[in-house]
């Protein structure tokens, strides 16, 4: 028989656990490209303009994204991931496969409304596999453990405009079913095959039972929640709205497509990149100020790219469908942001309260993927496309100013008692590494 590892840390099992997590972020986020591709024929079904269609259904969707993260505050799946997994796989496919049915019969924009924020519900997952990643691997290598998972969500919508496009021939209804198979079969591997760090779970339950103030209560939560708000604000506003802005610049359909599915996949490629720059820079650090100051860094300067991308979209894209396309893939590398944002909570708050300090952070920072877009489906008709795109950058720009004061503040994860210092040691790692 083998020898076990010393720590879940060393187990080549880590590898299959951050394989699997990329596995369901891809198969989920199928479903933006499903609605953008199938919006016109359900428009038609139930009976209203495609425009109010896409409003309702982008917007619905965007607050989803901001309401999941109350489904886990409190650290209530912190020792139960695969519960909080299950909910959220259930609040996207049981509406995937609703919608075909009840649209038809109903023809209710309200009904389709709801299911549509119920998808939305599904983001909950990445501050769960946040946790759930952060048993396996450690602070030096969790940008690289969340990257694939993380810029699962642009390679979805692209592998998803490539399903969808081949589909698009058998009906708006078929196609949902079969998307609706895909993100089950996906769901199937994650339940199969996941398995949660026992050492993680033990030391969670450990800690658990040394008293720590609310993650409310630091500065730092909220700090790192408005951290990322300009990523949040400009993906979810770029993502919903982007084939819309080409649609109105006059591309033809297979164009925006093409230009989505390459955006999709710089952006998955990407969150590698800048999960890998993230770890070199975490590499050797030997206190959480230094791993969350590495991660940190990577942010400030992706948030100038993130300036840059939008106004090129705004002021290159009408000039031809060539600098539309570059113009996509300089937005795309915003991806380097969310890998090395969720890499921070374990490092950022004391064991005991990083379930609740990571959906703080969630709840803070998602709170514009709710409000960018309705902003922005306001602003068109009022101002243009121009005040969409100046958002992005001057929140960009305010982004690294924020960055800077978050490198400064006292992190509550040291301000560890004693007692959790030792239960949340690994058991091969000296005293006061990081890494």
């Amino acid at each position: 028989m083998a020898p076990m590892p010393a720590s879940d840390y060393d187990s080549s099992y880590r590898w299959v656990m951050a394989l699997i997590t990329a596995v369901v972020m891809t198969t989920s986020f199928i479903s933006l490209t499903a609605f953008g591709v199938a919006a016109p024929a359900i428009a038609k079904t139930i009976g209203v303009p495609l425009n109010t269609l896409t409003t309702y259904g982008v917007d619905a969707f965007s607050i989803g994204l901001f309401i999941a993260f109350f489904l886990g505050h409190g650290g209530i799946f912190d020792t139960r991931i695969k519960s909080g997994i299950f909910l959220a796989q259930a609040l996207l496919i049981v509406p995937q496969v609703l919608i075909p049915v009840l649209m038809p019969l109903t023809h209710s924009l309200v009904l389709f409304t709801l299911l549509r924020f119920s998808q939305g519900l599904v983001i909950m997952m990445i501050a769960l596999f946040s946790i759930q990643l952060s048993g396996w691997f450690r602070p030096s290598q969790r940008g690289i453990s969340l990257g694939a998972m993380l810029g699962a969500i642009t390679l979805g919508g692209a592998i998803g405009g490539l399903i969808t496009g081949g589909l698009a021939g058998i009906g708006w209804r078929d196609l949902y079913y079969v998307t609706a198979l895909i993100m089950a079969a996906g769901a199937a591997v994650y339940f199969i095959f996941a398995r949660d760090s026992a050492e993680l779970v033990a030391k969670l339950r450990a800690a658990r039972q040394v008293k720590h103030p609310s993650a409310w209560s630091s500065p730092m939560t909220w700090l790192m929640g408005i951290v990322q708000i300009p990523l949040t604000w400009t993906l979810f506003s770029i993502g919903g709205f982007m084939p819309a802005y080409a649609f109105h610049l006059g591309y033809k359909v297979d164009q925006v497509g093409h230009i989505m599915f390459i955006w999709g996949v710089v952006g998955f490629f990407a969150a590698v990149l800048g999960s890998l720059f993230g770890d070199r820079l975490a590499r050797g650090q030997t206190t959480n100020r230094g791993v969350v100051n590495a991660r940190l860094t990577v942010i400030g300067l992706t948030n100038l790219v993130m300036a840059v991308g939008a106004l090129m979209v705004l002021y290159l894209a009408p000039i031809s469908y060539g600098m539309f396309l570059i113009s996509a893939i300089v937005v795309a590398f915003i991806m380097a942001i969310p890998p090395n944002y969720w890499a921070t909570p374990a490092s950022v708050f004391p064991l005991a309260t990083v379930g609740a300090g990571a959906f703080g952070m969630g709840v803070i920072s998602n709170s514009t993927s709710a409000i960018g877009p309705v902003v922005s489906s306001i602003m068109v008709p009022t101002f243009g496309w121009s005040g969409v795109f100046w958002i992005m950058a001057i929140l960009s720009i305010a982004g690294v100013g924020v960055n800077l004061i978050a490198m400064r503040i006292p992190l509550p994860a040291d301000a560890t008692t004693p007692l959790e210092v030792i239960v949340t040691q690994p058991t091969h790692a000296k005293a006061g590494s990081a890494s």
